[in-house]
C-alpha cells in the first residue's frame, strides 16, 4: 500500500534515463514472494563468480548454495512486473572466517544477505531497462508465470519457446512480519558494485525441511545447463514463502564514473565549466 509506514521518511529522486523517467529509491508497494536454497558444488560456484573479492559462502566441505527466488511485483513505482533472481550466496566480507555454515547462519540472524546476483529475467522492459544501465543488474526478457493452488506455488522460466526451470515450493505458512535486507551484489566496468533492497516480508514461512521447494530444469538453455552442472540436487535444502511483500531498491552503493554519467552529472559539469 501507498500509504504504509515502510516507506515514511525515504526521499525519491526522479532520473531520467534513455528519455524514461525512474525514481531512487524505486518502491514495490505490493507483492509476493518464494525462494528455494539449492546445494552446489563449491568450485564451480568459484568459476561463476568474476571477482576475487566474491567468494561463495560454504555450507559443507565443497558445497555453497544456489538460491531461486521468484517475485510477482503487483503494485511498483514502474507498474506490475514478474522477475526471477538466480543467487550465489557470498562470505562477507570476502576475508572473514567461511567455515562451513557460518555466512549462512549469520545472515539469518541478523536477516541481512549478501548475494551475487547471476541472472534476473523480467517482464516488462521498463524493469529491464532501468535495472540494466543503472546498476549493471543481468536482466534479460523472459516469460514468469505463476500458478498455485492451496498446498502449492511454482513459477515457470521460459525464454522463447525455451523452458529455462520451473521452482515449485509447498505453501508456508507464516504469522510474523519481519524487515529483510537484501545486498544484491554485481559487477559493472571491472568494479565490484551492489545495490540493497530492503523488503519488509508479511506472514513470512520458511522450512529447513529438505525438498519443500523443487526445481526442474529445461534441456537446452544455457541457463538451464549452467544449473544442471552447477547443483548437486534439485531439491531444496531450505525455503520460505510470504503472500506480501513490501520493498525498497535503494541506488547502487558505488558512484562510479560511468554511474554518474548516466545520471548527467558529468556532462551538465563539462557544460558549466
Amino acid at each position: 500500500m501507498r500509504t504504509s509506514t515502510f516507506f515514511e521518511g525515504v526521499h525519491q529522486t526522479p532520473i531520467e534515463l534513455d528519455g524514461k523517467t525512474f525514481k531512487v529509491p524505486l518502491f514495490y508497494y505490493d507483492g509476493e514472494q518464494m525462494t528455494g536454497v539449492f546445494p552446489a558444488k563449491l568450485s564451480h560456484l568459484r568459476k561463476m563468480l568474476p571477482d576475487r573479492r566474491m567468494v561463495p559462502a560454504r555450507i559443507a566441505p565443497g558445497v555453497g548454495a544456489i538460491t531461486v527466488t521468484c517475485f510477482e511485483y503487483r503494485e511498483t513505482d514502474i507498474d506490475p512486473y514478474n522477475e526471477l533472481a538466480i543467487g550465489i550466496p557470498l562470505n562477507e566480507p570476502h576475508f572473514r572466517s567461511n567455515f562451513p555454515g557460518r555466512a549462512m547462519l549469520d545472515a539469518i540472524s541478523r536477516s541481512q544477505f549478501d548475494t551475487w546476483v547471476q541472472h534476473l529475467p523480467v517482464t516488462t522492459e521498463l524493469a529491464r531497462a532501468g535495472g540494466v544501465e543503472f546498476y549493471n543488474y543481468p536482466k534479460f526478457i523472459a516469460g514468469i508465470d505463476f500458478e498455485q493452488n492451496a498446498k502449492k506455488r511454482s513459477c515457470r522460466l521460459t525464454e522463447g519457446a525455451e523452458h529455462i526451470l520451473t521452482l515449485e515450493s509447498d505453501r508456508i505458512s507464516g504469522k510474523e512480519s519481519e524487515q529483510i535486507q537484501l545486498f544484491c551484489h554485481l559487477y559493472q566496468n571491472l568494479e565490484p558494485q551492489s545495490a540493497e533492497f530492503k523488503i519488509r516480508a508479511h506472514e513470512l514461512g520458511r522450512s529447513i525441511k529438505p525438498g519443500t521447494a523443487r526445481l526442474s530444469l529445461g534441456d537446452r538453455h544455457p541457463i538451464a545447463k549452467e544449473l544442471s552442472d552447477a547443483l548437486i540436487s534439485t531439491r531444496s535444502i531450505a525455503a520460505a514463502y510470504s503472500p506480501r511483500i513490501e520493498g525498497i531498491l535503494y541506488g547502487p552503493h558505488h558512484g562510479t564514473p560511468q554511474v554518474l554519467e548516466r545520471l548527467g552529472v558529468i556532462r551538465e559539469q563539462a557544460m558549466a565549466v
